[in-house]
Protein backbone atom coordinates (compact mmCIF):
# COMPACT_ATOMS: atom_id res chain seq x y z
CA UNK A 1 0.00 0.00 0.00
CA UNK A 2 1.50 3.39 -0.69
CA UNK A 3 2.79 5.05 1.78
CA UNK A 4 0.48 8.44 1.77
CA UNK A 5 -2.74 6.34 2.92
CA UNK A 6 -4.76 9.48 4.23
CA UNK A 7 -8.02 7.73 3.81
CA UNK A 8 -10.78 10.22 3.87
CA UNK A 9 -8.48 13.69 2.68
CA UNK A 10 -11.38 15.95 3.06
CA UNK A 11 -11.23 14.97 6.54
CA UNK A 12 -7.85 15.38 7.35
CA UNK A 13 -7.62 18.63 5.71
CA UNK A 14 -10.96 19.84 7.39
CA UNK A 15 -8.97 19.42 10.83
CA UNK A 16 -5.26 20.55 9.26
CA UNK A 17 -6.93 24.01 8.36
CA UNK A 18 -8.64 24.83 11.48
CA UNK A 19 -6.82 27.16 13.66
CA UNK A 20 -5.68 24.96 17.24
CA UNK A 21 -8.72 26.47 19.07
CA UNK A 22 -11.18 25.28 16.80
CA UNK A 23 -9.75 21.56 15.57
CA UNK A 24 -11.28 19.40 18.55
CA UNK A 25 -14.54 20.80 17.51
CA UNK A 26 -14.25 19.40 13.84
CA UNK A 27 -13.42 15.71 14.76
CA UNK A 28 -17.13 14.59 14.30
CA UNK A 29 -16.22 10.76 13.24
CA UNK A 30 -14.08 7.95 13.34
CA UNK A 31 -13.36 8.61 10.02
CA UNK A 32 -11.86 12.00 10.67
CA UNK A 33 -9.91 10.58 13.13
CA UNK A 34 -8.14 7.37 11.35
CA UNK A 35 -7.71 10.41 8.78
CA UNK A 36 -5.50 12.58 11.21
CA UNK A 37 -3.64 9.43 11.86
CA UNK A 38 -3.10 8.42 8.45
CA UNK A 39 -1.39 11.78 7.74
CA UNK A 40 1.66 9.92 6.69
CA UNK A 41 3.69 13.26 5.95
CA UNK A 42 2.80 14.61 9.27
CA UNK A 43 2.22 11.93 11.71
CA UNK A 44 5.06 9.37 10.55
CA UNK A 45 7.60 12.44 10.09
CA UNK A 46 8.05 12.82 13.69
CA UNK A 47 10.94 13.54 14.19
CA UNK A 48 14.12 16.25 12.89
CA UNK A 49 17.28 13.75 12.72
CA UNK A 50 19.08 15.61 15.18
CA UNK A 51 20.41 13.01 16.87
CA UNK A 52 21.63 11.43 13.16
CA UNK A 53 23.51 14.63 12.85
CA UNK A 54 25.75 14.18 16.13
CA UNK A 55 27.17 10.84 15.89
CA UNK A 56 30.63 9.83 14.82
CA UNK A 57 29.17 8.47 11.26
CA UNK A 58 29.63 11.41 9.06
CA UNK A 59 31.80 14.57 8.76
CA UNK A 60 31.42 17.39 7.18
CA UNK A 61 34.15 18.76 5.02
CA UNK A 62 36.04 22.49 6.16
CA UNK A 63 33.76 24.08 2.87
CA UNK A 64 30.42 23.20 4.02
CA UNK A 65 31.21 23.47 7.36
CA UNK A 66 31.88 27.41 7.10
CA UNK A 67 28.89 27.99 5.24
CA UNK A 68 26.05 26.62 7.38
CA UNK A 69 24.12 28.79 9.69
CA UNK A 70 25.24 29.39 13.36
CA UNK A 71 22.66 27.01 14.61
CA UNK A 72 24.12 24.44 12.47
CA UNK A 73 27.89 24.80 13.59
CA UNK A 74 27.08 24.58 17.28
CA UNK A 75 24.88 21.60 16.36
CA UNK A 76 27.77 19.65 14.45
CA UNK A 77 30.09 21.05 17.51
CA UNK A 78 28.11 19.42 20.40
CA UNK A 79 28.00 23.13 21.45
CA UNK A 80 25.24 23.69 24.53
CA UNK A 81 24.15 27.13 23.31
CA UNK A 82 21.84 28.24 20.37
CA UNK A 83 21.79 25.16 18.29
CA UNK A 84 18.63 25.42 17.23
CA UNK A 85 16.84 28.56 15.45
CA UNK A 86 14.00 30.32 17.06
CA UNK A 87 10.59 28.00 16.11
CA UNK A 88 12.97 25.38 15.88
CA UNK A 89 11.33 22.73 13.48
CA UNK A 90 13.48 19.85 15.56
CA UNK A 91 11.27 20.26 18.16
CA UNK A 92 8.15 21.67 16.85
CA UNK A 93 8.11 18.58 14.77
CA UNK A 94 7.62 15.81 17.75
CA UNK A 95 5.15 18.65 19.23
CA UNK A 96 3.35 18.26 16.61
CA UNK A 97 2.10 14.78 16.30
CA UNK A 98 1.88 14.84 20.17
CA UNK A 99 -0.87 17.51 19.78
CA UNK A 100 -2.83 15.38 17.02
CA UNK A 101 -2.49 12.47 19.29
CA UNK A 102 -3.70 14.37 22.09
CA UNK A 103 -6.43 15.86 20.25
CA UNK A 104 -7.78 12.55 18.93
CA UNK A 105 -7.68 11.04 22.38
CA UNK A 106 -8.97 14.56 23.38
CA UNK A 107 -12.28 13.82 21.12
CA UNK A 108 -12.68 10.02 22.08
CA UNK A 109 -12.99 11.30 25.88
CA UNK A 110 -15.29 14.29 25.38
CA UNK A 111 -17.16 12.96 22.59
CA UNK A 112 -16.81 8.97 22.55
CA UNK A 113 -20.50 8.47 23.28
CA UNK A 114 -21.51 10.84 20.25
CA UNK A 115 -18.98 9.56 17.61
CA UNK A 116 -20.20 7.33 15.22
CA UNK A 117 -19.13 4.26 14.87
CA UNK A 118 -18.34 3.56 17.93
CA UNK A 119 -16.43 -0.13 16.90
CA UNK A 120 -13.04 1.37 16.44
CA UNK A 121 -12.58 4.04 18.99
CA UNK A 122 -10.69 1.75 21.27
CA UNK A 123 -7.92 1.11 18.00
CA UNK A 124 -8.01 4.62 17.33
CA UNK A 125 -6.83 5.23 20.68
CA UNK A 126 -4.04 2.51 20.77
CA UNK A 127 -3.05 4.33 17.78
CA UNK A 128 -2.77 7.72 18.84
CA UNK A 129 -0.84 6.16 22.09
CA UNK A 130 1.63 4.30 20.38
CA UNK A 131 2.68 7.78 17.91
CA UNK A 132 2.87 9.66 21.00
CA UNK A 133 5.03 7.62 22.60
CA UNK A 134 7.22 7.20 19.73
CA UNK A 135 7.51 11.45 19.98
CA UNK A 136 8.03 11.21 23.06
CA UNK A 137 10.68 9.16 23.06
CA UNK A 138 12.52 10.82 20.40
CA UNK A 139 12.38 14.17 22.71
CA UNK A 140 14.07 12.18 25.33
CA UNK A 141 17.00 10.82 23.41
CA UNK A 142 17.71 14.23 21.68
CA UNK A 143 17.13 16.58 24.67
CA UNK A 144 17.15 14.49 27.99
CA UNK A 145 20.52 12.80 29.58
CA UNK A 146 20.96 8.97 29.23
CA UNK A 147 18.67 7.56 31.64
CA UNK A 148 20.63 6.13 34.99
CA UNK A 149 18.04 4.36 37.47
CA UNK A 150 19.76 5.68 40.77
CA UNK A 151 19.13 9.46 39.56
CA UNK A 152 15.91 9.26 37.34
CA UNK A 153 13.36 10.58 40.14
CA UNK A 154 15.45 13.86 39.99
CA UNK A 155 16.65 14.29 36.76
CA UNK A 156 15.76 16.56 34.23
CA UNK A 157 12.64 14.75 31.64
CA UNK A 158 10.52 16.42 29.03
CA UNK A 159 7.17 18.01 28.90
CA UNK A 160 4.63 15.52 28.79
CA UNK A 161 1.66 17.24 27.21
CA UNK A 162 -1.27 14.78 27.94
CA UNK A 163 -3.96 16.97 26.14
CA UNK A 164 -4.92 19.48 23.55
CA UNK A 165 -5.20 22.16 25.63
CA UNK A 166 -2.14 24.11 23.87
CA UNK A 167 -2.94 27.26 26.48
CA UNK A 168 -1.35 25.10 29.02
CA UNK A 169 1.82 26.52 29.93
CA UNK A 170 4.52 23.35 29.16
CA UNK A 171 6.98 21.74 32.19
CA UNK A 172 9.49 19.39 32.60
CA UNK A 173 8.45 16.07 33.88
CA UNK A 174 11.45 13.95 35.22
CA UNK A 175 13.36 11.57 33.40
CA UNK A 176 11.27 8.74 35.29
CA UNK A 177 8.03 9.77 34.99
CA UNK A 178 9.15 10.65 31.04
CA UNK A 179 10.08 6.99 30.69
CA UNK A 180 7.28 5.60 32.48
CA UNK A 181 4.91 7.86 30.29
CA UNK A 182 6.15 6.22 27.33
CA UNK A 183 5.85 2.77 28.60
CA UNK A 184 1.95 3.79 29.71
CA UNK A 185 1.42 4.47 26.28
CA UNK A 186 2.77 1.61 24.54
CA UNK A 187 1.59 -1.28 27.11
CA UNK A 188 -2.25 0.32 27.37
CA UNK A 189 -2.43 0.01 23.42
CA UNK A 190 -0.81 -3.40 22.74
CA UNK A 191 -4.20 -4.95 23.59
CA UNK A 192 -6.60 -3.32 20.89
CA UNK A 193 -3.88 -3.31 18.29
CA UNK A 194 -4.04 -6.58 15.45
CA UNK A 195 -0.66 -8.27 15.09
CA UNK A 196 -0.46 -7.16 11.68
CA UNK A 197 -2.43 -4.06 10.00
CA UNK A 198 -3.07 -2.73 6.55
CA UNK A 199 -0.01 -1.04 5.99
CA UNK A 200 3.14 -0.31 7.89
CA UNK A 201 2.34 2.87 8.36
CA UNK A 202 0.15 2.00 11.58
CA UNK A 203 1.47 0.55 14.14
CA UNK A 204 0.32 -2.96 15.31
CA UNK A 205 0.93 -5.08 18.10
CA UNK A 206 4.80 -6.06 16.90
CA UNK A 207 5.51 -2.47 16.15
CA UNK A 208 4.55 -1.55 20.16
CA UNK A 209 6.49 -4.80 21.28
CA UNK A 210 9.24 -3.04 19.42
CA UNK A 211 9.08 0.42 20.84
CA UNK A 212 8.80 -1.18 24.10
CA UNK A 213 12.01 -2.93 23.26
CA UNK A 214 13.73 0.16 22.25
CA UNK A 215 12.44 2.22 25.66
CA UNK A 216 13.83 -0.66 27.71
CA UNK A 217 16.98 -0.62 25.63
CA UNK A 218 17.71 3.17 26.68
CA UNK A 219 16.70 2.36 30.24
CA UNK A 220 19.11 -0.20 30.77
CA UNK A 221 16.97 -2.75 31.50
CA UNK A 222 18.33 -4.99 29.35
CA UNK A 223 15.61 -8.37 30.35
CA UNK A 224 12.44 -6.40 29.53
CA UNK A 225 14.16 -5.39 26.10
CA UNK A 226 15.25 -8.87 25.17
CA UNK A 227 11.28 -9.79 26.22
CA UNK A 228 9.83 -7.26 24.13
CA UNK A 229 12.38 -7.77 21.27
CA UNK A 230 11.72 -11.33 21.50
CA UNK A 231 7.84 -10.86 21.27
CA UNK A 232 8.16 -8.89 18.17
CA UNK A 233 10.11 -11.45 16.32
CA UNK A 234 7.48 -13.73 17.18
CA UNK A 235 5.72 -12.16 14.91
CA UNK A 236 7.62 -10.50 12.37
CA UNK A 237 10.96 -12.05 12.04
CA UNK A 238 11.96 -11.63 8.11
CA UNK A 239 15.51 -10.31 7.14
CA UNK A 240 16.49 -9.39 3.98
CA UNK A 241 19.38 -11.54 1.78
CA UNK A 242 21.21 -8.29 0.92
CA UNK A 243 22.69 -11.27 -2.09
CA UNK A 244 19.28 -10.36 -3.67
CA UNK A 245 19.37 -6.50 -3.41
CA UNK A 246 20.88 -4.52 -6.82
CA UNK A 247 23.89 -2.84 -4.66
CA UNK A 248 24.63 -0.98 -8.58
CA UNK A 249 21.31 0.90 -7.71
CA UNK A 250 21.02 4.56 -6.45
CA UNK A 251 18.93 3.80 -3.58
CA UNK A 252 19.18 -0.21 -3.28
CA UNK A 253 16.61 -0.79 -0.59
CA UNK A 254 12.97 -0.44 -1.01
CA UNK A 255 10.75 1.50 1.31
CA UNK A 256 8.61 -0.84 3.56
CA UNK A 257 10.82 -3.53 2.83
CA UNK A 258 10.34 -6.93 4.14
CA UNK A 259 12.42 -6.58 7.56
CA UNK A 260 10.14 -2.91 7.93
CA UNK A 261 7.51 -3.39 10.90
CA UNK A 262 6.45 -0.01 10.98
CA UNK A 263 7.60 3.13 9.00
CA UNK A 264 8.35 6.36 10.08
CA UNK A 265 11.33 8.98 9.09
CA UNK A 266 12.97 11.37 10.31
CA UNK A 267 14.10 14.28 7.96
CA UNK A 268 17.55 15.11 7.87
CA UNK A 269 18.42 18.88 9.39
CA UNK A 270 20.69 21.01 7.11
CA UNK A 271 24.22 19.28 8.13
CA UNK A 272 22.86 15.72 8.00
CA UNK A 273 21.54 15.90 3.99
CA UNK A 274 23.05 12.78 1.89
CA UNK A 275 25.14 15.58 -0.05
CA UNK A 276 26.82 17.44 2.74
CA UNK A 277 27.34 14.38 5.50
CA UNK A 278 30.01 12.42 4.08
CA UNK A 279 31.13 8.78 5.64
CA UNK A 280 33.39 8.68 8.15
CA UNK A 281 36.14 6.66 6.18
CA UNK A 282 36.96 4.83 9.51
CA UNK A 283 32.88 3.48 9.74
CA UNK A 284 33.75 2.44 6.09
CA UNK A 285 36.73 0.43 6.86
CA UNK A 286 34.86 -1.55 9.58
CA UNK A 287 33.42 -3.91 6.62
CA UNK A 288 35.05 -6.62 5.91
CA UNK A 289 35.29 -7.18 1.43
CA UNK A 290 32.61 -9.38 1.30
CA UNK A 291 30.45 -7.54 3.56
CA UNK A 292 27.35 -6.79 1.32
CA UNK A 293 26.56 -3.74 3.13
CA UNK A 294 30.28 -2.16 1.70
CA UNK A 295 28.51 -2.05 -0.92
CA UNK A 296 24.41 -1.83 -0.41
CA UNK A 297 25.02 1.04 1.94
CA UNK A 298 27.84 3.18 0.13
CA UNK A 299 28.75 4.91 -2.75
CA UNK A 300 31.94 6.78 -4.25
CA UNK A 301 31.50 10.33 -4.92
CA UNK A 302 34.99 11.62 -6.51
CA UNK A 303 37.64 10.82 -3.28
CA UNK A 304 34.09 10.94 -0.48
CA UNK A 305 31.61 8.73 0.41
CA UNK A 306 27.95 9.16 0.49
CA UNK A 307 25.34 6.81 2.06
CA UNK A 308 22.86 5.33 0.10
CA UNK A 309 21.39 2.46 2.38
CA UNK A 310 18.09 4.41 3.83
CA UNK A 311 15.32 1.69 4.31
CA UNK A 312 13.14 4.16 2.43
CA UNK A 313 14.00 3.78 -1.41
CA UNK A 314 15.19 8.04 -1.34
CA UNK A 315 16.92 9.87 0.98
CA UNK A 316 14.91 9.85 3.51
CA UNK A 317 16.08 9.12 7.45
CA UNK A 318 14.33 5.51 8.30
CA UNK A 319 13.39 5.75 12.44
CA UNK A 320 10.82 2.87 12.48
CA UNK A 321 10.73 -0.51 13.66
CA UNK A 322 12.50 -2.95 11.83
CA UNK A 323 13.21 -7.19 12.47
CA UNK A 324 17.36 -6.02 12.08
CA UNK A 325 17.42 -3.75 14.50
CA UNK A 326 15.24 -5.73 16.71
CA UNK A 327 17.27 -8.65 16.44
CA UNK A 328 20.50 -7.15 17.22
CA UNK A 329 19.03 -5.68 20.59
CA UNK A 330 17.93 -9.31 21.56
CA UNK A 331 21.35 -10.63 20.96
CA UNK A 332 22.91 -7.90 22.79
CA UNK A 333 20.34 -8.71 25.94
CA UNK A 334 20.96 -12.17 25.53
CA UNK A 335 24.67 -11.67 25.70
CA UNK A 336 24.28 -9.43 28.74
CA UNK A 337 22.35 -12.43 30.47
CA UNK A 338 25.19 -14.97 29.25
CA UNK A 339 23.22 -16.80 26.82
CA UNK A 340 25.67 -16.70 24.36
CA UNK A 341 24.56 -19.64 22.32
CA UNK A 342 20.68 -17.32 21.72
CA UNK A 343 23.40 -14.54 21.28
CA UNK A 344 25.74 -16.03 18.10
CA UNK A 345 22.81 -17.39 16.56
CA UNK A 346 20.72 -13.89 16.16
CA UNK A 347 23.83 -12.12 15.71
CA UNK A 348 24.96 -15.17 12.65
CA UNK A 349 21.52 -14.96 11.32
CA UNK A 350 21.93 -11.60 10.63
CA UNK A 351 24.98 -11.24 9.08
CA UNK A 352 24.69 -14.81 6.74
CA UNK A 353 22.01 -12.53 4.98
CA UNK A 354 24.40 -9.46 5.07
CA UNK A 355 27.44 -11.37 3.48
CA UNK A 356 27.98 -12.60 -0.51
CA UNK A 357 26.61 -15.56 -0.02
CA UNK A 358 29.03 -18.54 0.75
CA UNK A 359 31.95 -15.99 2.42
CA UNK A 360 30.22 -15.45 6.22
CA UNK A 361 31.90 -17.78 8.69
CA UNK A 362 29.70 -17.55 11.46
CA UNK A 363 31.04 -16.62 14.80
CA UNK A 364 31.36 -19.33 17.66
CA UNK A 365 33.17 -19.72 21.20
CA UNK A 366 33.34 -16.33 21.80
CA UNK A 367 33.85 -15.08 25.53
CA UNK A 368 31.04 -12.99 26.82
CA UNK A 369 33.02 -10.17 26.39
CA UNK A 370 34.37 -10.13 23.22
CA UNK A 371 30.54 -11.27 21.88
CA UNK A 372 28.99 -8.19 23.64
CA UNK A 373 31.48 -6.18 22.14
CA UNK A 374 31.01 -7.51 18.58
CA UNK A 375 27.30 -7.16 18.88
CA UNK A 376 28.04 -3.45 19.49
CA UNK A 377 30.01 -3.03 16.49
CA UNK A 378 27.43 -4.91 14.41
CA UNK A 379 25.11 -2.61 15.69
CA UNK A 380 26.75 0.12 14.84
CA UNK A 381 27.34 -0.77 11.00
CA UNK A 382 23.84 -2.24 10.59
CA UNK A 383 22.02 0.97 11.87
CA UNK A 384 23.76 3.46 9.87
CA UNK A 385 21.77 6.75 9.77
CA UNK A 386 19.19 5.06 11.89
CA UNK A 387 18.55 7.80 14.39
CA UNK A 388 19.68 5.30 16.78
CA UNK A 389 23.60 5.21 17.60
CA UNK A 390 23.03 8.72 19.58
CA UNK A 391 21.16 6.90 22.05
CA UNK A 392 23.48 3.68 22.03
CA UNK A 393 26.49 6.44 22.80
CA UNK A 394 24.93 7.68 25.50
CA UNK A 395 23.81 4.25 27.49
CA UNK A 396 27.08 2.26 26.61
CA UNK A 397 28.90 4.87 27.76
CA UNK A 398 26.84 5.33 31.25
CA UNK A 399 27.98 1.07 31.15
CA UNK A 400 31.88 2.19 31.33
CA UNK A 401 32.50 2.41 27.54
CA UNK A 402 34.17 5.54 26.98
CA UNK A 403 33.09 6.76 23.65
CA UNK A 404 34.68 9.76 22.92
CA UNK A 405 33.40 11.76 19.56
CA UNK A 406 35.93 14.02 18.14
CA UNK A 407 35.25 16.61 15.15
CA UNK A 408 38.00 18.61 13.15
CA UNK A 409 36.73 21.56 11.61
CA UNK A 410 39.36 24.40 10.28
CA UNK A 411 42.26 22.45 11.88
CA UNK A 412 40.54 22.37 15.23
CA UNK A 413 39.40 19.30 16.98
CA UNK A 414 36.77 19.39 19.63
CA UNK A 415 35.66 16.27 21.63
CA UNK A 416 32.71 15.42 22.83
CA UNK A 417 33.66 13.24 26.34
CA UNK A 418 31.38 10.24 27.95
CA UNK A 419 28.78 11.20 29.62
CA UNK A 420 29.21 14.89 29.49
CA UNK A 421 26.24 17.16 30.11
CA UNK A 422 26.16 17.95 26.33
CA UNK A 423 24.83 14.50 25.46
CA UNK A 424 21.33 16.03 26.78
CA UNK A 425 20.81 19.24 23.62
CA UNK A 426 20.01 22.30 25.02
CA UNK A 427 16.43 22.69 24.11
CA UNK A 428 15.41 25.93 21.99
CA UNK A 429 15.96 28.82 23.42
CA UNK A 430 12.93 30.29 22.42
CA UNK A 431 11.01 27.50 23.93
CA UNK A 432 12.64 28.15 27.37
CA UNK A 433 11.83 31.94 26.52
CA UNK A 434 7.71 31.11 26.57
CA UNK A 435 7.54 27.98 28.98
CA UNK A 436 10.29 29.26 31.74
CA UNK A 437 10.95 25.65 32.09
CA UNK A 438 14.37 24.87 33.03
CA UNK A 439 17.45 24.95 30.30
CA UNK A 440 19.01 21.70 30.53
CA UNK A 441 22.56 21.98 32.56
CA UNK A 442 25.93 22.82 30.92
Amino acid sequence: MAVSICLNLSSCKKFLDEKPDQQLATIETTDDMQALLDNYNKVNFNDIGVANSCVDDFYLTNEVFNARTEQDKNLYLWKNENAFAPLAPQWAASYDVIFICNSVLDAIAEKGSRIVPATNLRYIAAQSRFHRSLAFLNVLGIWAKAYDASSATTDLGIPLRLDADFNKVSVRASLAESYNQVLNDLKSAIVDLPGKDVSVIRPNKAAVYGLLSRTYLQMRDYTQAGIYADSALQIQKTLMDFNTLTAASTFPIAQQNAEVIFDSRAVATGIGSQARALISPELYNLYAANDLRKTVFFRSSGTTLLFKGYYAGAPSLFNGIATDELLLSRAECFARAKHLTEALADLNLLLVNRYRKGTFIPYSALSQTALLALIKLERRKELVFRTLRWADIKRWNLEGDGIVLSRTVNGIQTTLQPNSLQYALPIPEDVIARTGMPQNPK
